[in-house]
């Protein structure tokens, strides 16, 4: 009887634990055909607006970067994701191209570091979109253009550079 008596307590404890059963929250999913808009926002006088567009740096080399603190990176395709994202951005807002669309983003290792490699639709008036690979169709769009990228990482961001078609 004494042996009964801890395991009888213990059961009522972790019973009592499990009272009350907590339900998990269902996620929220978002319409395909929604999508997001950007309110203009007052900035006190004391911040400076900051653009999260593409951005030209001062080296050549570099096709894009992201800030360190812009992304949570789990994994580097989707750091190497956002800084083509970005960079796409920005040549739809100079009028470059129309769209894009990735199709898949790659990191492998390369002889000096990582390399990656994204494959990808884009849509464009301009001519020399097409000269440097991909599959031209009739409604302007390129199909499966690649691009590989050396990817480096600084203290304070995510870098692809030295852009080159794939082999």
């Amino acid at each position: 009887m004494k042996k009964l008596r801890p395991t009888f307590i213990l059961v009522i404890l972790l019973l009592s634990a499990c009272d009350k059963q907590v339900q998990a929250v269902p996620p929220t999913s978002i319409p395909a055909t929604q999508t997001a808009v950007l309110t203009e926002t007052a900035i006190p006088a004391t911040e400076t607006p900051t653009s999260i567009l593409f951005t030209p740096t001062a080296d050549p080399t570099i096709f894009g970067a992201i800030g360190t603190g812009e992304i949570q990176a789990y994994a580097l395709e989707s750091v190497a994701s956002a800084i083509f994202n970005k960079t796409m951005d920005g040549f739809i807002v100079n009028g470059e191209i129309q769209k894009y669309q990735v199709t898949s983003v790659t990191i492998f290792p390369g002889s000096n570091g990582l390399l990656s490699e994204i494959i990808f639709n884009v849509k464009t008036n301009d001519p020399s979109w097409a000269a440097d690979g991909g599959t031209l169709a009739d409604d302007n769009w390129i199909n499966s253009k690649c691009y590989r990228f050396d990817f480096f990482t600084t203290d304070t961001e995510y870098q692809l550079k030295n852009q080159r078609l794939c082999n």
